[in-house]
C-alpha cells in the first residue's frame, strides 16, 4: 500500500510539473510523464508510413510551430519558413547552440565541428572555412578539381564498366567514389579507386548506420548508449561509426609517421587539411598556447568534414539521377538549354549559372525532393525566448524542420511530384529551400556542394543519355523512419551522347 502511495505521489508531482512546463511552450499533443509523446509519435509515424508524414500530422493539427516531448525533453518544431528565418537568422545567437547530448555525441563528446559549441566550435569552424578556402573553396580552382575528378571517374568506368553501349554502374557507388574523392583530396590528398577495400567497407558501414539510426537515438542519453544494457542497439547502430572514426585516426597516424620519416614534406601552408591542421598544432606548441588543436580533435574534425562533405552530396546526386530517369522530358529540356549556352562544344561551367535558369530550377527541385534529413539536427535554447508569439523556456530543444517545409502542400503544390517548373513559375520559392540548414549552424561546405551539384548534373546531361539498368527506380526513400532519407537502390547506364 505504501509503495502504491509513493508511486502515485511521484506521478502526481511529475504530472503537475509537466503541466506547468507546457504553459511555457507552443501547443502540441498531450504528453505523459517520463515517456512524453513517444507513444503518439511512434503511432503517427507507423500509421502514415514515415517520420516526415508523422510529423506532418502534428503540423496539420497544431500549426506551424508545435511541441513534441521526446521522453522528458520538450522539442519545438518550426514548420514555417518565415518563422525559421526570424528565429535562426534574425536571432541567430539565441538559436545557434547545438543540442548534442544524445547520439550526436556518441563519438564526438562535445568536440568536432557539427556537435561542439562555444569557443571550441567557433575556433574550429573558422579554421575549417579558412583552410578550405585556401585550397580553392569558392574559387575557380575548385571547379577545376571537381571537373578533374568527374572526367577521371567516368573515363575509369568506361574502361571497366562499359557494356550494352554505355557505362553501367550502381548509382550510389558511382557518386560515392566521385564525391568522396573530391572531399578526400581536400582533406588528405587521396583519391578513392574502385578496388579500395577500406572505402568499400567504410561505405557499407555508413549505409548500415544511416539507414537504422532514428530520432529517438538523438535523445538517448550518452551514458545509456555506452552502457552494457544498451549494447544490443549501439552494436547495430553506432559501431559502424566507430569503424569510420578508427579509419580516420589510422590515416592521421600514417601522415604523422610519413612526416617524421621524411617521406612527406608539407608546403609552407600545407598541401591539404591534415597538413594545415598539423602546422597549426606546431605553431600553437611553439607559442606556448593551451591549444584545442590536437591529434584527437583533428580526427573528430576530419570525421565531421568527411561525413558532411561526402554523404550529403553523393546522396543528393543519387536522388537526382532517379528523378531524371523518371522524367526524360526534363532531361530533354535541360539539354536544349545547355546546348544553347555552350554550343555543344564545351562543358558547362559555374560562370554559365546566370544563363541556365532551367538547370538551376531542376537542382532546386532535386534538393527539395531529396531533402536528405527526415529529421533536422537540433539546437537548444540557453535562455527564455518567444517563437511566433509563443513563450518558450530555456532548456527547450528546437529545430526548423526542413522536411516539413519542403513537403508543405500550401507552399509546394502536389509536393510529391517532381516538377522543376514550379521554381520558374514562382521566383520566391527558392528562398524557402533549406537544403543546407539555416543560421549559424548551416553547412560550412555549402559552396562546395552547390558547385558539385551544378557541374556534375549539368555535365552529365550534356555528356550522356541516362537509362535504367534494371528496374526503373521509384522516387521514394527506403528509409522513411531513419534519420537520413536514403535514395532508392538502383543501377544506371550512362550512354555517351554522339
Amino acid at each position: 500500500m505504501l509503495f502504491i502511495l509513493i508511486i502515485t505521489a511521484i506521478l502526481a508531482v511529475l504530472t503537475v510539473n509537466l503541466w506547468r512546463a507546457r504553459q511555457r511552450l507552443p501547443k502540441g499533443p498531450t504528453p505523459l510523464p517520463l515517456i512524453g509523446n513517444l507513444h503518439q509519435l511512434v503511432y503517427k509515424c507507423w500509421k502514415t508510413g514515415g517520420t516526415v508524414a508523422g510529423f506532418n500530422e502534428f503540423r496539420k493539427e497544431f500549426g506551424k510551430v508545435f511541441t513534441v516531448w521526446m521522453g522528458p525533453i520538450p522539442t519545438v518544431h518550426i514548420a514555417d519558413f518565415d518563422v525559421a528565418h526570424e528565429t535562426h537568422i534574425k536571432r541567430a545567437n539565441t538559436f545557434g547552440v547545438r543540442y548534442s547530448n544524445g547520439g550526436m555525441n556518441y563519438i564526438r563528446e562535445g568536440r568536432g565541428i557539427i556537435a561542439s559549441n562555444g569557443d571550441f566550435w567557433q575556433e574550429h569552424r573558422r579554421f575549417a572555412l579558412t583552410t578550405l578556402r585556401n585550397f580553392g573553396l569558392g574559387r575557380n580552382i575548385m571547379e577545376e578539381k571537381i571537373m578533374e575528378e568527374y572526367r577521371y571517374r567516368f573515363q575509369d568506368y568506361k574502361k571497366t564498366n562499359f557494356k550494352n553501349g554505355g557505362i553501367e554502374v550502381h548509382a550510389s557507388s558511382c557518386f560515392d567514389l566521385l564525391v568522396g574523392s573530391i572531399i578526400n583530396t581536400l582533406l588528405v590528398s587521396e583519391r578513392f579507386e574502385q578496388d579500395n577495400e577500406e572505402f568499400e567497407e567504410l561505405k557499407v558501414n555508413l549505409a548500415r548506420s544511416l539507414e537504422k539510426v532514428s530520432i529517438i537515438d538523438a535523445f538517448t542519453p550518452l551514458w545509456l548508449l555506452k552502457s552494457d544494457m544498451w549494447k544490443w542497439r549501439t552494436k547495430t547502430i553506432f559501431a559502424p561509426f566507430d569503424f569510420v572514426y578508427g579509419l580516420v585516426k589510422r590515416g592521421i597516424q600514417r601522415r604523422v609517421a610519413a612526416i617524421e620519416s621524411g617521406k612527406h614534406v608539407a608546403s609552407e601552408e600545407g598541401d591539404d587539411y591534415v597538413d594545415a591542421f598539423l602546422i597549426r598544432m606546431e605553431k600553437d606548441k611553439r607559442e606556448g598556447i593551451d591549444s584545442t588543436f590536437t591529434h584527437e580533435t583533428l580526427a573528430i574534425d576530419l570525421y565531421d568534414l568527411w561525413l558532411a562533405g561526402q554523404e550529403t552530396t553523393s546522396t543528393t546526386l543519387t536522388w537526382a539521377c532517379a528523378c531524371l530517369l523518371n522524367h526524360p522530358e526534363v532531361v530533354e529540356e535541360l539539354r536544349r538549354e545547355l546546348i544553347g549556352v555552350t554550343g555543344g562544344t564545351r562543358g558547362i561551367s559555374l560562370t554559365d549559372k546566370p544563363n541556365t535558369p532551367y538547370l538551376n530550377a531542376t537542382i532546386n527541385e532535386i534538393q527539395r525532393i531529396a531533402s536528405i534529413l527526415n529529421t533536422n539536427l537540433f539546437r537548444i535554447l540557453e535562455e527564455d525566448t518567444v517563437i511566433d508569439g509563443q513563450p518558450v523556456s530555456a532548456g527547450t530543444v528546437v529545430t526548423a524542420q526542413m522536411s516539413l517545409l519542403h513537403t508543405n502542400e500550401a507552399v509546394f503544390k502536389n509536393h510529391e511530384e517532381f516538377n522543376p517548373g514550379r521554381f520558374l513559375e514562382n521566383n520566391n520559392l527558392e528562398k524557402t529551400l533549406m537544403a543546407f540548414g539555416i543560421g549559424k549552424r548551416s553547412c560550412l561546405g555549402e559552396s562546395l556542394a552547390r558547385a558539385e551539384l551544378y557541374l556534375i548534373t549539368g555535365n552529365l546531361v550534356l555528356d550522356f543519355n541516362l537509362e535504367p539498368s534494371g528496374p526503373m527506380p521509384a522516387i521514394k526513400t527506403h528509409t522513411p523512419f531513419g534519420l537520413m532519407k536514403r535514395p532508392p537502390n538502383y543501377h544506371i547506364r550512362f550512354v555517351p551522347v554522339s
